[in-house]
This record gives structure tokens, sequence and C-alpha cells, in this order.
């Protein structure tokens, strides 16, 4: 809802400074999906070929990127699920986006200025989890070893907070807005007027889900009824946490 928003906002409003490169765009340029796979865990190219892979990259953003700003753009905003990682990934390394520090700090060092805002969407560990392996299994991928899928989101403690740490140890100095997807349909008018630095009554607000489950897509059951309490206990502890946090603001929550 929210990219499709944005994307609508902008089609509304053509001359408000904003851009949007969604996953298509992104994915659309050469070398994009296979950067991460490059750096190290210290940051650097894997190997000579990786180093002359990614300078080429960076200079296509430096590029592209200096194209907007001569063309009046004020805003430019990325918007890649996957650059955090994948859930494929999680469930395949039985961590919930184990890599996010290495893929992002590799991110930003493609780009020729950091991000001045960070928005992230966050959702119930339980139902995040079930709504990717329901999702995996319907685009036609393997599906994922259900016992494992719950012994890892029931074992594995980290979660959304243990993220947002990366997030800021990567970006220090930006923004971060993080939002509950549970509360996205209120709340997406005030989500996106703050990505875009719009007021609200400028925002289109679409509707629809994304990556909604098909009605022949078998529902499997990853997790018991207690077992779902469990994680929205966490979920919610993980919250106030967020909430009490100084250097993050979660979208229409009160801070702790």
């Amino acid at each position: 809802m929210v990219a499709q928003s944005l994307a609508a906002t902008i089609d509304a409003y053509p001359d408000c400074g904003v851009v949007l490169w969604g996953p298509r765009h992104l994915r659309a340029i050469p070398g994009f999906q296979a950067a991460a796979s490059k750096f190290n865990g210290d940051i650097e190219p894997v190997d000579k070929n990786a180093a002359v892979d990614l300078d080429e990259l960076a200079s296509h953003f430096t590029r592209e990127i200096a194209k907007e700003r001569d063309k009046g753009t004020r805003t430019l905003i990325l918007s890649e699920e996957n650059v955090m990682g994948t859930m494929r990934q999680n469930f395949l390394k039985g961590r919930f986006y184990g890599d996010v520090l290495r893929r992002l700090a590799g991110f930003d060092s493609l780009l020729p200025q950091s991000a001045v805002r960070i928005a992230l969407g966050i959702r119930d560990y339980g139902k995040v989890w079930t709504s990717a392996f329901h999702y995996m299994t319907q685009m036609g991928r393997e599906q994922p070893d259900k016992d494992v899928a719950r012994y890892t989101m029931m074992n594995d403690r980290r979660g959304w907070p243990e993220i947002a740490a990366e997030i800021r140890t990567v970006w220090p100095q930006s923004e971060l807005l993080m939002w509950r997807q549970e509360r996205l349909a209120r709340e997406a008018t005030d989500i996106c007027a703050q990505i875009m630095g719009l007021e609200p009554n400028q925002i289109v607000t679409q509707t629809g889900k994304v990556n909604a489950r098909l009605k022949k897509t078998t529902k499997t059951a990853i997790f018991s009824d207690d077992d779902a309490k469990h994680l929205t206990h966490r979920y919610n502890r993980h919250i106030r946490r967020l909430k009490s946090s100084d250097n993050i603001r979660l979208i229409g929550e009160v801070a702790a």
C-alpha cells in the first residue's frame, strides 16, 4: 500500500519534487541484485572482478542521481524490500534478517551520499513468517521445512529492535521512521507524508493487498495458537523497546 500510494501521489502532483525508484526500476539496473554477494564481511569487494562491478554500479548511481538533481528532484525515494535480505534466506539460514548490517553498509557504499531518511514497516513475527511461507509456495519456490521455520522463529530472539540498531549503525545521522503494518490502513497517509516530505492532504492513498495469498494456495499452519500468542507478546515487548528509543520515530505511536 505504501509504495502504491507514493507512486499515485507523484502521478497526481508531478511537480512535487519527489521521484520514486521502486523495485522494478532498481532491479533493472545491471548488477544491482547481485551487489550484496560481492561484499565480504568487512564491506570490501570479495575479489578484483567484484571490485570492478561494484565500481561500475556506484558510477551508475552517481550519474543517474545527478540527473535527477539537475531535473529539480528534491526527494529521491529508493524502495526495495530485498535490500535488507529476503525471507527465503531467512528460512534457509534460520535467522531473521541476519545479514542486515553487511548488506545495508554495502548498499550505502554504492550511493553518492548517505540516506537522509530510512523508512521500515514492521509486523508481528508469527504473521510475517507465515505470510512469507505461503508466498514462497505460491510463487513456485520449494516449500521451506515447516518445523525448521517454526523452530527458528520460536528460538531465535533476534527481532525488529536488533534490525533497527543495525540500521542506526549504518546510518547514524539519518532519521529512522518505522510503523506497524497492522495499522497501515489508518496510518498510510501520515506514513507517506513523512516519507515524501509533503502535506497529508496531498497524499493519494491506494488500497489493496500486496503479495496476498492466492485462494488456491494451501494454508499451512506453522505456529500453534500458543506459539502465535507467544510471538505476539514478544512483538509487543519489542514495540515498547522501539517506542522508548530516542532515535526512532514510530509513526502512530506515543513514546513510552
